[in-house]
């Protein structure tokens, strides 16, 4: 044994009234979902502050997927592979492509969709994907006999610097997806976020169009470590547009996207990071474009 080290005492709740009680009975306990990220950190454990722990695997509520006339529900503990099973009738391309592109197999089947919104300090290319297709989340609030729960769209869980918003007592159980499909959607991720987080980007997009005309344009830029960027001015620029792009609209959009990122980064970009973000902006406007062409 280290000396001095106190090993975390680990709760593991079966239903979601034992989650309250053992959360309001341990409210500096952390909420453990899948643990990739938590056993990646260097000196997590063996630590002589190693919080205690409250498990969100036993709980079955949070591991149901289920489906609406008009949504697919994705309860919090359902895991990236869990997810890819159901199949590509059901999924989203855009999420169908950024779940396979993130980690390899074994680790994506330890990855939870609420343990990947509501890592702290990081954001992953899900949350991104999630606000580009305009989802849902149910959060639950002061855990008890008086528990509140209210949906939030994804994109209000952080700020723009990417900071999670959640309190210590809030959790994610549900998330909320849409059956109506974008028209066109593209997801792009440069760089490692586990290697170099400073460098990677995250861009993921999501719009239709009808007639060539551009409605319901979303796109998200992420840093992992320093933004969360939906541009709405550029979304509303998009919006009633025609297909396809000139050459002038697309480089409109790259500059205004670039000066927002300037603004509301916590910290000076990377080179490599900016002209990542740069490439994708335009390198998707450019493939929206090539579809629109090739649909006609």
């Amino acid at each position: 044994m280290y000396e001095g080290v106190r090993s975390p005492a680990v709760h593991m709740p079966k239903t979601l009234g034992d989650l309250y009680f053992a959360s309001n009975r341990f409210p500096k306990a952390l909420f453990w979902a899948g643990g990739t990220h938590i056993m990646s950190r260097p000196n997590y454990y063996p630590d002589k502050e190693s919080p205690d722990v409250i498990s969100l695997q036993g709980i079955p509520e949070l591991r149901r997927i289920s489906r609406t006339e008009k949504y697919l529900e994705i309860g919090s503990m359902v895991t990236f592979e869990m997810l890819l099973r159901v199949g590509r009738q059901v999924l989203s391309p855009l999420l169908q492509k950024t779940l396979e592109n993130t980690a390899t197999k074994i680790i994506r089947r330890q990855i939870t969709f609420g343990g990947s919104l509501a890592t702290v300090g990081v954001r992953y290319a899900l949350a991104g994907t999630l606000a580009a297709l305009q989802g849902e989340v149910e959060v639950k609030g002061n855990l008890g006999p008086r528990t509140e729960t209210q949906w939030l769209a994804v994109e209000r869980l952080y700020d723009k610097q990417g900071r999670l918003l959640l309190k210590g007592d809030e959790l994610i159980t549900r998330i909320r997806l849409s059956f109506e499909r974008e028209t066109f959607s593209t997801f792009r991720v440069g760089g490692s976020v586990m290697q170099h987080p400073e460098e990677c980007v995250y861009l993921s997009l999501s719009c239709t169009y009808s007639q060539s005309v551009i409605n319901n344009f979303k796109m998200v830029i992420t840093f992992p470590t320093s933004l969360f960027l939906v541009p709405y001015e550029v979304g509303m620029m998009m919006s009633g547009t025609m297909l396809p792009l000139s050459s002038q609209h697309i480089g409109r959009a790259v500059k205004s996207i670039s000066d927002e990122i300037m603004v509301n980064a916590t910290e000076t970009p990377h080179p490599i990071q900016l002209e990542r973000a740069k490439r994708f902006i335009e390198a998707s406007l450019h493939e929206l474009n090539a579809q629109s062409l090739s649909s006609r």
